[in-house]
């Protein structure tokens, strides 16, 4: 099938929902992926910072194939040994000691959302939750609410009620929307789909005591920063906070449709039996990969990714010297560089893929990286260089 026959069919059949790339994806081998043609991409797209091993992993092949041949799918009515383990592995891993399994991002944050609503129930009634402004949390509606896309919210109106926004990293606004009706917070500790844009240490800490104080649950979303993306295995250690409740997606199962709501043990057994549920969530496929992707993750790969995290953030500092680069901020092997509004990123990263790099645009007209854990220094080199060459010619 050619590239016309397949986008012949994307625009006949595909609900017109996706902006996609033009490049069609045939397979992938270590950090790189190639199209139909045969051309090679060095990836820092990551399925979106899901692919943490890169592709075709040899232990993590194994697993999901063994895994294949003996049983995928049998639904929550039944135990299996590989869900046990690896909620086990998790819960010791993370320092929380409940989990829901479950699909995906929004479905873990719906999950978040729920829990709390039945601790507050538990605990005396209504509460609302607190979400921050430029925040990505799902597109489920309960999900969608807690977004701060305001496109978003007036395109699906009526939304569930029960949630107010603060001014992201304005800890002053923070205190004033921190009232007495006010059950939990939840947050993404660096906003990737407005563009890598992290919360400052000394909002994060102050709100993180702020709730404490008045009992609040504090909630973060680990999608994306989470399974050693920021050189830890969650991002919130960098903080010194402990949150009640996170969630994790992407990554999890390295490719696999899988996420996870985890939680401590006072709030993770707020829900009783019957309360929430999944057909799919935590089934032997996903449980098999996500558990040798935890495995590989405490092997060594979480130092490594700090390593070259620290390595990455120092090559992606002189880029500040172009006048139209604006800022080039992340954590780890999560990084963004914004561009004036004069420089449209996806111009930038069309002259990328032009040189084998797949990058991704992400909000306020930014570049957003965020390779596999296994990336090499080599790879990072060579990003580099593109990236100066892609410059000059601009500048030029």
């Amino acid at each position: 099938m050619d590239i016309t026959k397949i986008k012949n069919a994307e625009a006949t059949h595909y609900m017109p929902v996706f902006a996609r790339d033009s490049l069609v994806l045939e397979r992938g081998e270590g950090n790189c992926v190639y199209d139909i043609d045969g051309n090679k991409y060095v990836d820092f797209v990551a399925g979106i910072a899901t692919n943490v091993l890169g592709y075709n992993h040899p232990q993590y092949t194994e697993a999901v194939c063994n895994q294949v041949k003996k049983l995928m799918h049998v639904s929550n009515h039944y135990y299996t040994a590989i869900q046990s383990q690896y909620i086990t592995r998790l819960c010791q891993a993370s320092g929380f000691a409940r989990v829901f399994l479950c699909n995906s991002g929004a479905e873990a944050n719906e999950c978040a959302i729920k829990l709390a609503r039945r601790y507050f129930k538990n605990h005396g009634g209504d509460k609302t939750v607190l979400y921050a402004e430029g925040s990505f949390h799902g597109r489920t509606l309960a999900t969608l609410t807690v977004t701060g896309n305001t496109a978003q919210h007036e395109r699906y109106s009526p939304l569930p009620q029960g949630f107010d926004s603060f001014k992201y990293d304005d800890l002053d606004d923070f205190k004033r929307k921190l009232t007495n009706n006010v059950g939990a917070v939840i947050l993404e500790t660096i906003q990737g789909e407005r563009g890598v844009r992290p919360f400052s240490k000394d909002f994060l800490v102050n709100a993180y005591e702020l709730c404490k104080a008045k009992g609040v649950l504090f909630i973060v979303d680990e999608v994306q920063t989470g399974m050693g993306r920021t050189g830890k295995l969650f991002s919130f250690e960098h903080f010194g906070i402990k949150p009640d409740i996170i969630t994790m997606a992407k990554a999890i199962a390295g490719g696999i449709p899988m996420g996870a709501c985890l939680a401590t043990e006072e709030v993770g057994t707020a829900f009783s039996r019957g309360d929430h549920g999944s057909t799919f969530g935590g089934n032997a496929l996903a449980c098999a990969a996500a558990d040798k992707v935890l495995e590989i993750l405490q092997d060594g790969l979480i130092d490594q990714s700090a390593k070259l995290g620290e390595y990455f953030g120092e090559k992606l500092a002189h880029l500040s010297k172009y006048d139209f680069v604006t800022d080039v901020r992340g954590l780890g092997l999560m990084r963004g560089i914004e561009l004036a509004d004069k420089v449209p990123a996806s111009t930038f990263e069309s002259k990328l893929r032009d040189k084998g790099y797949l990058v991704n645009v992400a909000g306020n007209n930014t570049l957003r990286l965020i390779p596999p854990l296994t990336i090499t220094k080599q790879e990072i080199d060579g990003l580099i260089k593109a990236l100066d060459d892609v410059c000059d010619e601009i500048r030029a």
